[in-house]
């Protein structure tokens, strides 16, 4: 149990210092932006590096989500997140069925940048939104920068979803990821896990001593836990022992990412608590 007090502070880049993680937001979006496209418009590549790239895209997520609910959006810090994924679950769809008109290649080669289509329409679809909710004439949340967090929630969600469509389907054809991750029920597992690396991590650290590195580390533990059971998933369902391979290898390194930043959360929680109490059973109120 945390104990604290006093305003919430905005952390501030130490005088001196060159790159510290996690860059600012700014910096962050960009590259997780960059990182997730370059590898979602090559659905040949290994699940390992496909995985990283859904890790940096659910992190981008949760920290738009962090800087937007940050101005008080209260009970929409979940809402949001959902939000996110139900944009990402629309704008995969469009993007993977837009992919077989412009792609080039095949096998690890192959370059399918016709998904990126889907990733633009929510991008666009989430600034819309955006200015919607803060305008006045509409609804009128007067919320600093939810344009731009609606737009970059639109973006990671899409690039998120897309990502995983390419990990269990082992590519982005429509039929495919239809029979191997919708028909099968697995995108409900892939949509709750996504949402709750976006919300949850702000929604769970949320109080006086908030701080956003610490925070962060609750997203890329989740996505450790999600990779852990989409290579589950692509080793039950594949028929080849590159699939199967590759499976194996996707459930080793998210059980790692999972337990590393477990570790350092708790670390961390404890190192910078006021206190910390260790309750046992519940006890019965004297």
């Amino acid at each position: 149990m945390t104990v604290g007090g006093g305003p919430v502070e905005e952390e501030k880049k130490p005088e001196g210092e060159g790159f510290t993680f996690p860059p600012e937001a700014t910096q962050l979006g960009l590259i997780s932006a960059v990182i997730a496209v370059v590898i979602v418009i090559f659905p040949g590549l290994p699940a390992i590096i496909k995985a990283a790239g859904l890790i940096f895209a659910l992190l981008w997520g949760a920290d738009s989500v962090r800087k937007t609910s940050k101005y008080g959006l209260g009970t929409g810090v979940p809402s949001i997140g959902v939000l996110a994924m139900g944009y990402g679950i629309v704008g995969a769809l469009v993007g993977i069925a837009f992919g077989k008109y412009v792609s080039i290649g095949t096998g690890l080669l192959q370059v399918q940048p016709g998904v990126l289509v889907g990733v633009i329409a929510m991008a666009i679809v989430g600034l819309i939104s955006g200015v919607l909710s803060n305008s006045e004439k509409v609804i009128g949340m007067k919320i600093p920068g939810l344009e731009r967090g609606m737009m970059e929630l639109g973006m990671a969600g899409a690039l998120a979803m897309l990502l995983q469509f390419s990990i269990v389907a082992g590519s982005l054809n429509f039929d495919v990821v239809i029979d191997k991750a919708i028909s099968n029920g697995l995108i409900a597992v892939m949509f709750v896990l996504s949402m709750m690396a976006m919300f949850h991590p702000y929604n769970a650290c949320l109080g006086p001593d908030e701080r956003r590195p610490r925070t962060l580390m609750v997203s890329v533990e989740i996505s450790g836990l999600l990779c852990v059971i989409l290579g589950i998933a692509l080793a039950a369902t594949s028929t080849s022992a590159w699939g199967v391979a590759n499976g194996v290898s996707l459930i080793i390194f998210g059980a790692f990412v999972w337990g590393y930043f477990f570790v350092k959360f708790v670390k961390t929680a404890m190192r910078e608590a006021y206190s910390t109490v260790g309750t046992g059973l519940i006890k019965t109120i004297e």
